[in-house]
């Protein structure tokens, strides 16, 4: 825990996380978990293990919510997706051309 003790400190003390460039997303729950980490860690000035795992545990649950969602909308309208994927498949035909 020292060096993710160390690491949030630097993150504080630059007030801005790292551009993380390994192929996140803006929209990636890596980054919103570590935003909330550091805002934690912020207004307490220390983060244990069990905030750590209490955090991770609603974004993991936010997550599931969504994937519940994303698969009713998918046995919902089936027509869209298929509809999406296939314009996919010919943009990239044409872009093959």
């Amino acid at each position: 825990m020292d060096r993710a003790y160390d690491s949030l400190r630097r993150f504080d003390h630059i007030r801005a996380l790292p551009p993380l460039g390994a192929g996140f997303e803006s929209e990636h729950w890596m980054l919103g978990f570590l935003e909330e980490l550091l805002a934690q860690f912020r207004t307490s000035g220390d983060v244990s293990f069990d905030a750590v795992q209490r955090l991770l545990r609603q974004h993991e649950q936010s997550f599931l919510r969504d994937l519940e969602t994303a698969r009713r909308m998918y046995r919902t309208y089936p027509r869209l997706f298929q509809e999406a994927g296939s314009s996919r498949t010919d943009e990239s035909k044409a872009a093959q051309a």
